[in-house]
């Protein structure tokens, strides 16, 4: 793809641009007739080296000339390389509905590039391109910004729960990698995918439990204390639904982990109600296993969890 055909690209309309950072191509890539992916100048790490010029000064009473600064600087030019996502449209339509249109296609196109950079791709910026206007915004990075509240949650409590959980990490390889997997989900941006990853937390920390006769499922209910069933009850639009949140999670993990389908003729009477949930919100799905896995952790930072020992 020459520099003219590149340039084209970029400013047909209508188009939604994604911009990411943090990985790089070397050559512009047609991922599909109206999907490109073009390289472009890296953010560079000026705003980084000046923020450690900064903490170097205040913390270290060191400070920094100009050269050692611009020096700074110049090590990191080249990190952070940008990639642009160009999703061409046949059809001009609204802003916002040009970026919904696009959503799934940058998303695969978002996976592919990962695996052809070997890199994770942050997105930060989007340009939308209708026939007549350009619209753009950026994507602040989501922070939860917890604050812990009540008694067992700050001070001392708190403290020992982040020692504790040291410790286990240290000596538990299973516990290590389950938490490493809640990480990841947690970055998942697919809530469906999510679900999946959440409760593969939770098989890890269930390790102790699982075998011929407590499998996968029945073992992350015993681990939780939900063998009983893991029902929760939420109304959205007014419609009221009632689901087995492990049970529906288990079997999605099953479907994409291991190709193993399921209809609503599957599922225990409990977990039925979970289907349209999941089709139509899985970001419900998703928070309510995302509860499940942080109370776990908790559990074991306090020698609590049934994960800990083997069952009698």
């Amino acid at each position: 793809m020459t520099q003219v055909e590149m340039l084209e690209i970029l400013k047909k309309r209508p188009s939604i641009h994604e911009l990411y950072y943090g990985a790089f191509i070397q050559e512009p890539l047609l991922i599909k007739k109206d999907l490109f992916a073009i390289p472009l100048k890296p953010l560079g790490f000026a705003s980084q080296a000046n923020y450690l010029a900064q903490y170097t000064l205040e913390i270290g009473r060191t400070s920094f000339d100009e050269d050692g600064l611009n020096n700074l600087i110049a090590q990191g030019v080249k990190a952070l390389p940008v990639i642009a996502i160009v999703c061409l449209h046949e059809d001009d339509a609204s802003p916002q509905e040009l970026e919904i249109k696009a959503k799934e296609r940058l998303d695969k196109a978002n996976r592919i590039l990962s695996w052809a950079s070997g890199d994770n791709l942050t997105p930060f910026g989007i340009l939308t391109l209708t026939k007549v206007a350009s619209f753009f915004r950026l994507i602040v990075p989501h922070s939860n910004s917890r604050l812990r509240l009540g008694f067992g949650n700050t001070g001392k409590d708190f403290q020992s729960q982040i020692s504790n959980l040291t410790k286990v990490i240290e000596e538990d390889e299973h516990f290590y990698f389950g938490i490493s997997i809640f990480q990841d989900a947690l970055r998942e941006v697919n809530p469906q995918f999510k679900v999946a990853k959440f409760f593969s937390c939770l098989e890890c920390f269930a390790y102790r439990i699982k075998s011929k006769e407590r499998p996968s499922r029945k073992a992350v209910k015993y681990l939780l204390g939900l063998e009983q069933g893991a029902i929760s009850e939420v109304v959205i639009d007014g419609n009221k639904y009632i689901y087995d949140v492990i049970e529906i999670a288990g079997r999605v993990r099953d479907k994409l982990f291991h190709g193993v389908q399921f209809t609503e003729n599957n599922l225990i009477a409990e977990a039925k109600g979970a289907i349209e949930l999941y089709d139509t919100y899985p970001h419900q799905i998703a928070s309510s296993i995302q509860n499940y896995c942080e109370l776990e952790i908790a559990r074991w930072s306090n020698g609590t969890s049934r994960g800990l020992k083997q069952p009698d």
